[in-house]
């Protein structure tokens, strides 16, 4: 590194964590005097979940991510992508159990990220390509995507439940979020993920979810939505 940056980064830091602060100080507070009331949770329900939990595999380097029912039974694997100069971020595709049939295509770069669904399901090919978005409201932050369905779902980003949110008219007054799924961290490289998969597929679930696993979640630290990562290339350490 030359010298003049290797002068400047020490001061640069700093400087730059303390504008997002004031920020995020800022949003906060401009949210908080326009919205009166909180929306309404429906909590998630303790009965009639599928519970499956992601593994790396072991000596890959995070290329391969394996999903297991609760039984031990192979679900889905995640497959990583060669990387490319020209492409941002990273891309994993998923596909079912006997690694024979694509399911999506995830493609995870920070603040939009982007899941292509296809294969011979219908309900998937239906789906088509989802964006999500970041969002920062209030003191959380979200990765949000709307499906055909008409709905808005998102993934929050401190308490990493799955909410289905209903009449989102930006005054919470009327807003209700369902809870119908959450993730937790089992050890450091281990994530549980807990779903209704009467309220969507486990496909749609987990091609969302990974996107929060290696950016929203894989953090060391975060200011109004703006993070560091703990690991520079999305390369997955399951870091928080």
């Amino acid at each position: 590194m030359p010298l003049p940056l290797l002068i400047l980064v020490p001061i640069a830091v700093p400087v730059a964590l303390a504008t997002l602060t004031g920020v995020a100080v800022h949003a906060h507070s401009s949210l908080t005097n326009a919205k009166i009331t909180d929306p309404l949770i429906r909590e998630l329900p303790q009965a009639g979940l599928t519970a499956c939990t992601l593994r790396p595999q072991f000596r890959t380097n995070n290329k391969l991510l394996n999903v297991f029912s609760r039984t031990g039974v192979k679900m889905f694997r995640f497959v990583r992508h060669q990387p490319s100069p020209d492409v941002h971020g990273i891309t994993y595709s998923l596909l079912d159990g006997r690694d024979a049939h694509p399911l999506s295509t995830i493609h995870i770069e920070g603040l939009k990220s982007e899941v292509l669904f296809h294969g011979s399901d219908e309900t998937l090919q239906n789906l088509g390509l989802v964006s999500i978005r970041h969002v920062v409201e209030g003191d959380d932050h979200f990765r949000m995507f709307i499906l055909p369905d008409g709905h808005t779902y998102q993934w929050t980003g401190k308490t990493r439940f799955l909410e289905r949110v209903i009449d989102r008219s930006g005054t919470l007054d009327t807003e209700v979020r369902e809870r119908i799924g959450a993730a937790r961290r089992i050890g450091t490289r281990i994530w549980e993920i807990k779903f209704d998969e009467r309220q969507l597929p486990a496909e749609v679930v987990f091609s969302t979810a990974i996107v929060s696993i290696l950016d929203q979640w894989n953090t060391i630290f975060g200011v109004g939505g703006i993070f560091l990562k703990s690991d520079k290339n999305l390369t997955v350490k399951f870091q928080t």
